[in-house]
């Protein structure tokens, strides 16, 4: 028996064999490090290589100089862009005259009784605070600088499609804004409590289109925190009506807006990217 055992037991590795296992193994320890330190802005490389996102990556790589040039011609486009949209957003919509919500009487009880529940029945002093912070990670100043964020850091395809989304997002909520002027909760409701007054029509809501839009933008390419980033969308959406801002219904359509943007800027990625590539050579 013990002869027959002999043969079972497997003989070591002589160092010849061993040293590739162990190298592999060192690769392995710093991917994994790299991974894990990178954070957020890291994904797997499988992830990302795509056609589309190559070709963005390699343009202006042979030539640095003609790249920092690139990157601050587009840092800037898109700065002049957020403000054009945001002067363009407040000369078309102006100070909102109407002071009676048109809205059918169901929509109007329900969206008034949500709204004292959240503004009213919630009210607090710190919260306000909070979400006065909050509210402003839908506002088109910050996604526009996330946008650009990731294209100087490589993320050229995510930063592209997020800069998509949100521009395509504001071509359908503008407009509505304009053709339905609703008054803002607080012009409407005497007992609301405003956390301060903007201008133009409640619906639909343009943090929370932002907002959504951005999220499915994101959590596409890092799954991983799908649920932070829409929770965070939420935050915002719901930060809106409790800030004496939007009825809830204003939040409801801006978020659905955003989601639909969202997924279909992910559907056609790569005509996107494609006319992206273009534009950049």
């Amino acid at each position: 028996m013990a002869k027959n055992l002999r043969f079972c037991i497997p003989e070591p590795l002589n160092a010849a064999e061993a040293r590739p296992v162990k190298a592999i193994n060192r690769r392995e320890n710093l991917q994994s490090t790299r991974l894990f330190f990178n954070g957020f802005i890291t994904i797997s490389a499988t992830e990302s290589a795509t056609p589309e996102n190559n070709a963005l990556e390699k343009t202006g790589s042979n030539d640095s100089k003609y790249f920092n040039r690139r990157a601050i011609l587009t840092i800037l486009v898109v700065v002049v862009i957020g403000v054009i949209a945001e002067l363009v957003e407040d000369s078309l919509q102006g100070p909102s005259q109407t002071v009676v919500d048109f809205f059918p009487q169901v929509i109007s009880i329900w969206d008034t009784r949500t709204f004292l529940l959240v503004n009213n029945d919630l009210a607090n002093q710190y919260l306000g605070w909070v979400f006065s912070i909050l509210t402003r990670l839908g506002s088109t100043e910050p996604v526009f600088a996330l946008s650009v964020l990731l294209f100087i850091v490589g993320r050229k395809r995510e930063g592209a499609l997020l800069f998509t989304s949100v521009i395509l997002g504001s071509l359908v909520t503008l407009p509505l804004k304009v053709v339905i002027p609703r008054p803002r909760p607080y012009a409407t409701i005497p007992s609301a409590i405003a956390y301060g007054v903007e201008r133009g029509s409640s619906f639909p809501s343009g943090h929370s289109m932002r907002a959504f839009a951005s999220a499915c933008i994101l959590s596409r390419f890092w799954s991983r925190f799908a649920l932070l980033l829409y929770a965070l969308a939420g935050v915002v959406a719901f930060s809106r009506v409790y800030l004496g801002q939007h009825y809830p219904s204003d939040i409801l359509v801006g978020s659905s807006i955003g989601l639909v943007v969202g997924c279909l800027t992910v559907r056609f990625q790569d005509k996107i990217l494609k006319t992206v590539y273009r534009l950049g050579t």
